[in-house]
């Protein structure tokens, strides 16, 4: 392929090609004239190369600059490539920071020496410190009885309802299939009046639920309620899968 360099060179040779040429004949046909040597035929013969040269070089230059045009449209759309290339590059050095920021992000949410608390002050930091690092507004902790299986509540974040949140066992409403299932759960966008059903947070609660089992040795031992008026993204939920698994060795401790 020509570079847009090699095509001006083109360009320009022909230029003076035909200018000489055209010169020449234009020449030739005044000597003739002058000499009177000259037919009508003749005139006509050089007139029509004449025409023919310049017409030649028109076409050529034409066919030189569709293919200048053409490379400099390649070359944009090269450099458009590159921008955009280096622009997702960027985005994903982001998502990697915060898949990074995890770490950090659960070393904030677990307290120090979390064996000097109580399992309710646990549940009740635990909540509040996830409340700094997410948009979290309200929250539960539940924890599994020893003697009969059921979920209790130990801690409460924001919890304004006027009655206490219910205990439950497992496979009972949303949050005990959560439990039985041993799966995190996020729900977006719940119409207010199936919060009374699918949670313990009780009527007008905001919009958005995230149920997240605490698991010990494959077996659910605790379950933590969050709602939030934003919904928790994937990187969030595979924050609280990580701290589910450290949380499940810290609460199996304080029970």
């Amino acid at each position: 392929m020509f570079s847009l360099k090699k095509y001006k060179i083109l360009t320009y040779v022909l230029l003076a090609l035909v200018i000489v040429i055209s010169f020449s004949l234009t020449n030739l046909l005044l000597n003739l004239i002058i000499s009177g040597k000259v037919s009508a035929w003749v005139i006509v013969y050089i007139i029509i190369n004449l025409l023919l040269n310049f017409a030649m070089f028109f076409i050529v230059f034409r066919f030189i600059q569709l293919q200048t045009e053409k490379e400099s449209t390649i070359q944009e759309l090269i450099e458009k490539f590159k921008v955009s290339k280096e622009v997702f590059e960027k985005k994903e050095e982001i998502i990697e920071e915060k898949e990074l920021n995890i770490d950090d992000l659960i070393h904030k949410i677990i307290p120090q020496s979390p064996q000097s608390f109580t399992l309710n002050k646990f549940s009740d930091n635990i909540l509040a410190n996830i409340a700094k690092v997410s948009e979290l507004v309200q929250g539960l902790v539940y924890v599994k009885s020893k003697e009969n299986g059921e979920f209790k509540p130990t801690g409460k974040y924001a919890y304004y309802s006027s009655e206490p949140p219910k205990s439950f066992f497992e496979g009972d409403t949303i949050t005990g299939q959560v439990a039985k299932n041993k799966k995190i759960l996020n729900i977006n966008n719940v119409p207010e009046n199936y919060f009374t059903v699918i949670s313990g947070l009780g009527k007008g609660s905001p919009k958005n639920l995230l149920i997240l089992p605490i698991l010990e040795k494959e077996d659910t031992i605790a379950v933590i309620e969050m709602a939030t008026f934003k919904a928790f993204d994937k990187e969030y939920e595979k924050m609280f899968g990580k701290l589910a698994a450290l949380l499940g060795k810290i609460i199996v401790k304080l029970k």
